[in-house]
């Protein structure tokens, strides 16, 4: 499990977004496989902000959370 590496408005980004695009989406139908696409990437940008973790940034080295050192790279 890794630890929290997103910060407090990286995470309020995450959540809109996801919730514009999941109902922006949820919508207009009819659904096509680039509707489901979308839906999917919707539902991961919720789960990150609700859950503060993002396993591509944790494979990058890269975390916005405050604290963790000035350029966000170093380890929380």
């Amino acid at each position: 499990m890794i630890e929290h590496n997103l910060g407090f408005w990286e995470r309020a980004v995450r959540l809109i977004l996801g919730i514009v695009l999941g109902g922006w989406i949820i919508v207009n139908p009819p659904f096509g496989w680039l509707d489901w696409v979308g839906l999917v990437a919707a539902l991961f940008l919720l789960l990150n902000a609700f859950f503060g973790r993002c396993y591509l940034w944790k494979m990058l080295g890269i975390s916005t959370k405050e604290g963790c050192g000035e350029d966000g790279l170093e380890e929380c």
